[in-house]
C-alpha cells in the first residue's frame, strides 16, 4: 500500500509526523520558563552559580551572609544588602504571574529567608534591645526600607500564613537575655534563655 503513495508525499507526511511527535514529547517553554532563564542570567554569580564553557563559579551570596554575620556593621553588610536590593529589583521587574514560580527556586527562597532572618537578628542584637531607637541596632533608614521590601516580597512569594510561621520561629532564635561574661568566660551561655521564654510574641515583634 505504501508503494502506491508518491514518494514526495510520503516524505512530507513523515516530516509532519516527526514535528508533531517532537511537540508532544517536548512542550514549548511557557512565558515563566523563559523569564526564569532571563532572571537566572541576571542573578548569575549572585544567588545562582555563574556557568562558563569550562567551569562553574559558585554564587557569592553565602560568603556575603557570613561576612555580614561576622562583621555586624554597615561596612561588613554593605555588599550583602546591595545584592538583596538587586534581587528585589529583578524580581519586581519580572512578570507578576511568574513571581510564585520564581519563589519556588531553592536559591531565591534561601536568599529571601536568610536575608530577612539575618536583618532581624542584626537589629535585635546579642541581647534584648532597649526601648526606643536601640531596637533598630545600627540600621539606618535605607536598611529599614530594605527590610520592609524583603518582608513585602516574602508575603507575595509565600503568603501570610508562612510569614506568621517564620515570624514565630524567629522567637526561638533571638536571645532573651544578655550573656554574663567574667574573666573571659560566659557564665550563663548554657542556660541562656531565648526571647520566646521571656517575652510575648507581641513584645518581640
Amino acid at each position: 500500500m505504501l508503494e502506491q503513495i508518491p514518494r514526495p508525499l510520503l516524505v512530507f507526511g513523515a516530516l509532519i509526523l516527526g514535528v508533531a511527535f517532537f511537540f508532544v514529547i517536548q512542550k514549548p517553554h511557557s512565558i515563566c520558563q523563559s523569564q526564569m532563564e532571563v532572571f537566572t542570567e541576571a542573578q548569575a554569580g549572585q544567588i545562582f552559580p555563574r556557568k562558563t564553557q569550562t567551569s562553574q563559579r559558585p554564587a557569592i551570596f553565602p560568603r556575603l551572609v557570613e561576612n555580614c554575620k561576622i562583621g555586624n556593621s554597615p561596612g561588613a553588610c554593605y555588599e550583602l544588602f546591595t545584592l538583596l536590593r538587586k534581587l528585589l529589583r529583578d524580581l519586581n521587574a519580572s512578570p507578576q504571574e511568574c513571581l510564585v514560580p520564581f519563589g519556588e527556586a531553592v536559591e531565591v527562597k534561601q536568599a529571601i529567608w536568610q536575608g530577612t532572618q539575618l536583618m532581624i537578628q542584626l537589629a535585635w542584637g546579642e541581647k534584648p534591645p532597649e526601648t526606643g531607637l536601640a531596637r533598630l541596632g545600627w540600621f539606618e533608614p535605607p536598611d529599614l526600607a530594605l527590610f520592609c521590601q524583603l518582608k513585602a516580597m516574602f508575603l507575595r512569594l509565600y503568603g501570610e500564613e508562612i510569614w506568621e510561621e517564620f515570624r514565630m520561629s524567629m522567637s526561638a532564635k533571638l536571645p532573651g537575655e544578655a550573656q554574663v561574661i567574667e574573666s573571659g568566660n560566659c557564665l550563663n551561655c548554657e542556660s541562656l534563655k531565648k526571647a520566646s521564654e521571656v517575652f510575648s510574641p507581641e513584645e518581640i515583634w
